[in-house]
């Protein structure tokens, strides 16, 4: 489990400075409830809203050092020198037994150990597909001569496979682009509970 928090830690923070600039063309689904600006990214086991102004970055397009958990990246079309701001959902296998609320507090707790000048900011309540779990908000340094990055991530753990979904900006961001990770976020569902 920490090697799988820590490579995701790592895969964010690549993305922050990486060069990449091809863009995967993502499962759309014509839904006329979905507003304009938006476009409904379909992966194989979940489905989350994003803007349609933004990069979408599969697999396919991964520098070499992206973990494999790493399913697919989302980021802003507004790129910073320090830290683009981005959404990431990675994947990995789990034991069966292992509760979503129990997966939500090992992460935080692993993150916790491996970010330099963590602070815990807030811990929301949400419930995704019956499960309650939680929104955690909190900041850190992956080394102590990077840029403090705010993150707010949800985990869930289902059929055997935790996932993590993980916005990452810097705190001085523009709330537009914060509200937009938010609600990115909020937007995730699983399509067999």
């Amino acid at each position: 489990m920490k090697k799988f928090v820590t490579s995701l830690l790592i895969g964010i923070t690549v993305f922050s400075f990486a060069g990449c600039s091809g863009q995967e063309t993502p499962a759309v689904t014509v839904d006329p409830t979905t507003p304009t600006n938006l476009i409904k990214y379909e992966g194989t086991d979940f489905s989350l809203l994003y803007p349609k102004d933004w990069e979408v970055l599969g697999s396919e397009k991964f520098p070499s050092n992206v973990p494999s958990s790493t399913v697919v990246v989302i980021r802003n079309n507004i790129k910073s020198e320090i830290f683009t701001a981005n959404l990431n959902v990675s994947q990995s296998p789990l034991k069966e037994t292992t509760t979503t609320n129990d997966f939500a507090l090992a992460t935080m707790n692993a993150v916790q150990n491996n970010l330099i000048n963590f602070k815990e900011i807030s811990r929301d309540k949400v419930a995704v597909a019956g499960d309650e779990t939680f929104i955690a908000t909190f900041q850190g340094r992956k080394t102590a001569t990077e840029s403090l990055i705010e993150f707010k991530t949800l985990c869930l753990s289902r059929n055997g496979f935790g996932v993590i979904i993980t916005a990452a900006y810097l705190p001085n961001e523009d709330q537009i682009v914060v509200t937009k990770l938010s609600d990115m976020l909020k937007s995730f569902t699983l399509k067999n509970p």
